[in-house]
């Protein structure tokens, strides 16, 4: 069961039996499919657990371009959603899924209300952040100081399956915060340089 896995999160906690009563009660098992939007500015979802698949969280600039800041795969935990469940940060950070996934989730209100009552559980929120937050600062540095090119033979070794990835130079665009032409010229010419072949939606790993 999957509100099993919450609770063994939650076990160290020193939460009451009443309490995890409540949390079994209240948090609630969704399923969404691939290129899903989970949150905006007025549905933040709290405490999220994810059960299956893949999440990729990101932001959006002024300019429309998307940069992706970390992401969340089966057994990963997260509280950064849309400033609810730590009102004192204002940010706005969209969460969307990469495959179809599965994600238990705790309500901001009840979270925020076990996160006051149980300083241990707070702790891990405060540890939870800081885990997020180092991961968007690298990947914020490697955006300003690290060549494009190096970023997408990163992007494309950690994101391979089976020595193949499947997935459009428009969407790779929007995980590096560059545009769909940038990477479609820096994509072309590692192909002829023999590091790739280049497909419909698909790209083969060669000499990377």
């Amino acid at each position: 069961m999957p509100h099993k896995e919450l609770l063994s999160l939650f076990a160290p906690f020193g939460i009451t039996e009443d309490d995890k009563q409540n949390i079994a009660q209240k948090a609630v098992v969704k399923t969404f499919a691939a290129q899903m939007l989970l949150n905006n500015s007025e549905n933040c979802l709290g405490f999220v657990l994810i059960l299956q698949g893949s999440i990729r969280a990101y932001i959006i600039g002024e300019n429309g371009k998307e940069i992706t800041l970390f992401c969340l795969k089966s057994g990963d935990s997260c509280v950064v959603c849309s400033h609810c469940t730590l009102q004192s940060i204002e940010h706005n950070i969209l969460l969307e899924t990469n495959s179809k996934s599965k994600i238990l989730i705790v309500p901001a209100k009840l979270f925020a209300t076990l996160k006051e009552k149980y300083p241990k559980l707070a702790d891990f929120t405060l540890t939870l952040l800081s885990k997020r937050l180092s991961q968007t600062i690298t990947t914020l540095e490697q955006a300003l100081f690290k060549p494009l090119v190096e970023r997408i033979r990163d992007f494309l070794r950690k994101n391979e399956h089976n020595g193949e990835i499947q997935m459009s130079h428009e969407n790779i665009a929007n995980h590096l915060g560059s545009t769909r032409e940038v990477i479609s010229r820096i994509l072309k010419e590692m192909e002829n340089r023999g590091e790739i072949q280049l497909g419909r939606k698909r790209i083969v790993l060669l000499e990377i």
